[in-house]
């Protein structure tokens, strides 16, 4: 499959057909309104948001780019994600885990409890197909559908559920491509939560060359903020980095993070995500902020950000981490097989969206992999 590169992703076609293609279809999915609330801070890399109000989880999702189109298709994409996951047309059937022949067990879906009683549970199933060879592997159905509403809100929750491996793609490939490095990404970051983690190596600045990059460190140079970038390494081999980010204008640490076998995605997404978790704090749109949160008292003075010698090469903190692909296809069988590997587990995945839909929308279940709810790093 063709693969575009644009500054800080991959995609299969270029934004500008993405938004044509989705653009007639926002009020379908319940989208009023898309906004550029860049300028709400004065950094300057674009971030927008897109307001669903009949949302079930969350009716502001947000979105962050390169470039004020890609923003925008972030945000609308991450809605449209979500709108999925609270109503899938999917067909189910009910039935105990112990009456399966399930390639893996219960305790590999991050369940809430480990009790023997939950094997004779009767559970709601949808069929996933795996990523490896294909087959049908039954998978619960609370993994796939995501609500906070009604009568799925109110039972209890067996499974430790979010949207990790919800993603959205022009194509099926590149959907399932950004399912599996936001689980890498999520199981990467519950293994390795602290900032003081010893693991992480602290980039150089200074070693950082891609002109993309160099590009959103002179912004955030030029607006007065502090930036540490960290490098984890982990057992899948996948480049994966933390960036933190601080200024006096708007003195909280504000963190992003993101893995892709092409480092500078994965550098790219880190600080991108970064300036969204700040704006994310500024804007206060967002259902989940508690709303006890004060921003003023828990400002913080400048952090001791490394520098120096403490600080290591991009390309040292890369070794090992070497990978090229010249298709999205390859590249997701490589993914897929980096996680069975480790794993002992196949990726499995559930398509979402409708053949009749100009895009892809996939929930991607990895079993073996783990994330931590609610903020994960800390610098």
């Amino acid at each position: 499959m063709h693969r575009l590169r644009l500054p800080g992703t991959h995609r299969a076609v270029a934004p500008e057909i993405t938004w044509e293609r989705i653009a007639p279809h926002l009020l379908r999915y319940g989208i009023t309104r898309v906004a550029d609330v860049t300028r709400l801070d004065n950094i300057g890399i674009p971030v927008f948001l897109a307001v669903r109000p009949g949302s079930e989880t969350l009716a502001v999702s947000q979105g962050k780019g390169a470039s004020p189109l890609l923003a925008k298709l972030s945000a609308v994409m991450e809605s449209i994600e979500l709108w999925h996951a609270e109503q899938p047309q999917l067909d189910t059937f009910t039935t105990t885990p112990a009456s399966l022949r399930l390639p893996y067990t219960l305790a590999d879906l991050n369940l809430r409890m480990t009790d023997e009683w939950i094997g004779r549970l009767t559970l709601p199933w949808v069929e996933a197909r795996s990523l490896l060879d294909g087959r049908a592997v039954p998978v619960p159905l609370d993994l796939v559908r995501l609500s906070y509403s009604g009568s799925h809100f109110w039972r209890p929750r067996l499974f430790e559920s979010s949207s990790t491996g919800l993603a959205s793609g022009n194509t099926f490939t590149e959907a399932c491509l950004h399912a599996l490095y936001e689980a890498i990404e999520r199981d990467v970051l519950a293994a390795h939560p602290s900032g003081t983690d010893p693991r992480r190596l602290t980039i150089d600045p200074d070693t950082i060359r891609d002109a993309h990059l160099r590009s959103l460190l002179g912004l955030l140079s030029e607006a007065g903020v502090d930036v540490r970038i960290s490098c984890i390494p982990n057992r899948f081999a996948v480049p994966t980095f933390a960036a933190f980010v601080w200024s006096p204008l708007f003195p909280i640490v504000c963190a992003g993070s993101g893995s892709h076998l092409d480092p500078v995605v994965a550098v790219s997404r880190a600080l991108t995500e970064a300036v969204q978790s700040r704006l994310t704090e500024i804007s206060a749109t967002r259902d989940d902020i508690p709303s006890d949160q004060d921003t003023w008292r828990d400002a913080s003075p400048r952090p001791r950000f490394p520098t120096g010698p403490d600080a290591v090469p991009l390309d040292e903190a890369l070794s090992g981490h070497e990978a090229v692909h010249h298709g999205m296809e390859r590249e997701l069988e490589d993914v897929t097989r980096r996680i069975t590997d480790v794993t002992g587990h196949a990726p499995l995945v559930v398509r979402l969206s409708g053949p009749s839909e100009p895009f892809s929308v996939v929930r991607v279940v990895c079993p073996g992999l783990s994330f931590a709810e609610g903020r994960t790093l800390s610098a």
